[in-house]
């Protein structure tokens, strides 16, 4: 179901906001999950030095880098991983303070990452010390032979002292990450995860389903048939019966695997599904720079994925890959990606920058998505997707790239 593009051109009128997000991608971790395709490095310690020499990249690449950005007000910072808890809260620090240096003002929010762990929970008063004011915590299942499947370091035990130790050391933003679908994992397993979120009441929830990722080691084993997941039908049931638990007690299905209480959505991660700026700093950190008049939809630069040719690339002054973004590359991702949230597009917006309503350029994917339920159309042109069209993502996104 992935029709041919066509339609007219129009007058551009970019779609920006004047503001920045900053990402930092850490990419250390204890123990690199088998299921993980992000840019990451397995290590048992983080020597001193080691992290002294990265969070000194990370201040030399944000320095070469921030003019793009213009002096922009900060609306967020987002350390991700890998597992940047494993950072010294005063790396963290040195971060943020390189960062406020750079972008006026103070951000709505700035989250941290954080894995179940003994020393990451001793961490936790120093890191909001440090300006960190929300956490997501890596939780993934209260089950552990769930996480001894999933292949994570950590067991139920861990992640109940760290969600108490993040509430005793302050935080009042928490968001909380679970897997479903895992292998072997049943409904019931599934329900008691969803009830110890909800007994918890963290303010927000993000539930995903396992994915495999080509070239992990999830991905060779379900090859083998050594993996044993529960199919199409039993995730699609699984992610049902998280979507009825959390809107039970409270919770909006905002985007894909987004839940969150009124007024609690994640202030950062917003900005990817918006198309707003962010600068990305560090190993595979990916960028989206504010449009110009030479480039009216912005450009996307990627930092390399190998930690060494980072910090070499760092090191010698070499800026990350850049690729304009084309009309054609930018309409379709101002469709797929709205389409992720329950807002949808806006028609007007969309024609503000692209010169014409979406079905100017997209009116045989929207026919054909619309009839088969996956789509709704508004008189006003907007587009948001069916519970159907949220389960089936991927096969919709399609039809727009």
């Amino acid at each position: 179901m992935c029709p041919t593009r066509g339609g007219t051109g129009g007058t551009l009128a970019p779609m920006n906001s004047g503001d920045v997000g900053v990402y930092v991608h850490v990419p250390f971790c204890e123990r690199v999950c088998p299921y993980c395709d992000f840019a990451v490095v397995g290590t048992r310690s983080l020597p001193a030095a080691r992290e002294a020499a990265y969070v000194e990249a990370l201040v030399e690449e944000l320095g070469r880098r921030a003019a793009a950005f213009d002096a922009r007000p900060l609306a967020s910072v987002y350390f991700g991983g890998g597992t940047p808890s494993l950072l010294e809260p005063a790396s963290i620090s040195r971060v943020l303070e390189a960062i406020r240096e750079r972008f006026p003002g103070a951000p709505a929010e700035t989250t941290l990452e954080v894995n179940p762990s003994t020393v990451e929970r001793a961490r936790l008063p120093d890191f909001r010390e440090a300006g960190v004011d929300r956490v997501s915590v890596g939780v993934q299942s209260f089950d552990d032979l769930v996480l001894k499947r999933l292949g994570r370091a950590h067991r139920a035990d861990e992640a109940h002292a760290t969600l108490a130790a993040c509430r005793a050391a302050g935080f009042a933003r928490i968001s909380l990450d679970l897997i479903y679908a895992a292998p072997d994992q049943s409904e019931a397993s599934l329900a008691n995860d969803l009830a110890e979120v909800v007994r918890f009441a963290p303010d927000h929830v993000s539930a995903y389903e396992l994915t495999l990722e080509p070239e992990t080691p999830f991905a060779a084993a379900a090859a083998k048939g050594a993996l044993r997941l529960p199919g199409e039908d039993g995730a699609f049931g699984m992610q049902q019966q998280a979507e009825a638990a959390l809107a039970d007690a409270g919770y909006a299905r905002y985007e894909i695997s987004s839940y969150a209480r009124p007024g609690a959505e994640a202030v950062h991660n917003r900005r990817y599904w918006e198309r707003r700026p962010v600068l990305g700093l560090g190993v595979g950190a990916f960028s989206t720079e504010p449009t110009t008049s030479a480039h009216p939809h912005g450009v996307r630069t990627s930092n390399p994925r190998d930690l060494a040719r980072y910090l070499a690339g760092v090191e010698a002054g070499t800026p990350p890959l850049r690729e304009p973004l084309l009309p054609d590359t930018a309409r379709g991702e101002a469709v797929f990606l709205a389409l992720r949230t329950r807002r949808g597009l806006v028609a007007a917006e969309f024609a503000a920058e692209f010169g014409g309503a979406p079905r100017a350029f997209f009116a045989h994917a929207i026919d054909e998505l619309t009839g088969a339920g996956l789509l709704a159309e508004s008189a006003a042109g907007d587009l948001t997707p069916t519970s159907d069209g949220l389960r089936l993502s991927d096969e919709v996104a399609c039809c727009f790239v």
